[in-house]
């Protein structure tokens, strides 16, 4: 009887942690917002005040959303598009159709978790660096 309570222990343990184990797409599914927005290229602080003056209202009004293969975001104008990403949560994809003409972009997943990401965009001369907080 012993030995049985304390394998019935040692599965429910399993199973819990193999619940609790969240993929990529887990994570990135829901709404986030912007918290920060980089370009790598600029280190005088002048160019960084302009850089984050510009993208202000970006960063006070843009809300993402993800959803199973759908994307919708809600600054500068609403729109919808499609996202794909890697089994390994590292590669995302993002279309937001033809009237992009960037898209489909790509981007390199630095850090996700079910609360935070950041991703980074090349842009050849620079890299931008975006970081997002769930907003739910």
């Amino acid at each position: 009887m012993k030995h049985l309570k304390t394998f019935s222990i040692i599965v429910l343990v399993a199973i819990l942690f193999s619940a609790c184990k969240l993929t990529p797409h887990d994570k990135i599914t829901g709404k986030w917002k912007i918290s920060k927005i980089e370009n790598t290229t600029m280190t005088l602080e002048e160019d960084i005040d302009f850089f984050n003056q510009m993208n202000e209202e970006l960063m006070k009004s843009q809300e993402i959303t993800f959803e199973e293969g759908k994307i919708m975001k809600t600054y500068p104008e609403a729109q919808e598009g499609t996202w794909e990403m890697d089994e390994e949560g590292t590669v995302l994809t993002i279309d937001w159709g033809q009237e992009d003409t960037y898209s489909p972009h790509t981007f390199n997943v630095k850090t996700l978790s079910k609360d935070s990401m950041v991703i980074e965009e090349d842009f050849e001369e620079f890299f931008i660096i975006t970081t997002y907080i769930k907003a739910e």
